[in-house]
This record gives C-alpha cells, structure tokens and sequence, in this order.
C-alpha cells in the first residue's frame, strides 16, 4: 500500500507531499539534499468514454457491446466513432487523456522553505496503487505526462513529455516504468525554465461487440518520489 502521503480523494486531483522524507547533510560542503513525496491521483470512469445507449444490451453476466450489423453501404450510427469491421458495427478505439488536477509550483512544496537555493530536482522513481476498478473495462498501459504550466493537451508541441507507464492490471500495485529520457528533460526544465509544471495521464481502451460495456470507475493513486540538492537557509 501507498504510505498516507499518497492520498485520493477528487477525481483528477493532485495533492504535494508536505512532509520531508530525508534530509542529508554533505559533510562540510553547504549543499542539502532532501527527498519528499508529490502524490497524484486519477479516476477514469463511463462518463469518459463515448459509447451511445444504443449499442449496449444485458449479457449473462453484465452489460456488453452490442453486436448491430452495418446498415446500407457498410453505415454505422454517426453518434460515436464506430466503424463497419466483417459486417459488425465495431466502436473505434478510444484515446482517453486528461490533466491531472492544477498546475504545480515545485517551490511552493514546503520543504523547499528550508533552501536558500535549490539547484536541481530530479524524480527517483513513481509507484502506483490501483484502489478501485469497477469499471469492467480492459484499458490499455496508463502513461503519465508532465508538461508545463501552459500546456492544456497530451502534445509534444505544447511542451508535453512521457514521465513515466503504468502497467494497468486489476488490483494491481508496484514501481511504474519511469522513462528516463523524459525524467531528464523535468529536470532540465526545472533548472533552466520554471519550477511550475503540469501533470496529465492519457490511456486507450478497445470496446469491442460482445465485450463488456463501460460502466464504474477505475481509480488509481501515484506517488513519485522527488529529490532536490541546493544550499541550506
């Protein structure tokens, strides 16, 4: 389980450890580093995915995706995006991805007031804790982006880099993958642009005629576990 500083309460919410995890003295040298929790906190749910009423029917053991065969030339409704796949009306992969809370001003974290000055700041690792899945519904890997403070979408051109996956399984808690060359390029942006940053999730999810239909949540809570060096007050 997530130690309590990792805690999950409104969807998409994002909540700053306060509480300083280690601090290290580097002998005579005026240098500091201290390490400190930024928990993270997402819910996916059926509201999220555009599925029309009219495709889903009671199954044997819950709602599915209803099997409509393609009306004149291979049509489907125009509600959703769905396409004619062997003469079935098949929903169209849906790209979920959305930011994760508000903006965060790193030097507003209060173990930063114990700093005269911070050079760096670099993320150790991520972990992850799936605490609800109701939502019947098999995603794809989660991926956890952070961007800058302007950035409002999942796109490079905005600024917006891949931090880190997570292998979504029910139930499921552990270590995400943390991608390097984007746990890098924080670091940089935080020593040569700005301390204020975003953080956004995007996943996929494939309904398919006969598979379950969208209903529930999934709600999973992250931690990463950050770093930063600079001279002591």
């Amino acid at each position: 389980m997530l130690g309590s500083d990792a805690t999950v309460s409104a969807p998409r919410a994002v909540h700053v450890g306060l509480a300083l995890v280690l601090l290290t003295l580097m002998g005579c040298d005026p240098g500091a580093t201290a390490r400190f929790p930024i928990g993270l906190s997402f819910e996916i749910s059926d509201e999220d995915l555009r599925l029309p009423e009219e495709l889903r029917e009671d199954g044997p053991d819950g709602p599915i995706v209803k099997s409509v065969p393609c009306g004149p030339m291979g049509m489907c409704t125009a509600d959703a995006p769905v396409s004619c796949d062997a003469g079935i009306c098949d929903p169209a992969p849906q790209t979920i991805a959305v930011p994760l809370g508000d903006v965060i001003d790193l030097s507003e974290v209060g173990v930063f007031d114990l700093f005269a000055e911070v050079d760096t700041i670099e993320i150790q690792g991520i972990e992850y804790e799936v605490q609800r899945d109701t939502l019947a519904l098999p995603v794809d890997e989660v991926e956890i982006h952070w961007g800058p403070a302007g950035a409002i979408d999942v796109d490079p051109a905005m600024g917006v880099t891949l931090l880190a996956t997570v292998p979504y399984t029910e139930g499921m808690e552990g270590e995400a993958n943390l991608d390097e060359a984007g746990s890098q390029a924080f670091t940089t942006y935080f020593e040569s642009v700005s301390p204020r940053v975003r953080f956004f999730l995007k996943t996929q999810a494939d309904m398919r005629p006969g598979g379950p239909y969208p209903e529930g949540t999934l709600s999973v809570a992250v931690r990463a576990r950050m770093q930063i060096h600079g001279n002591l007050l």
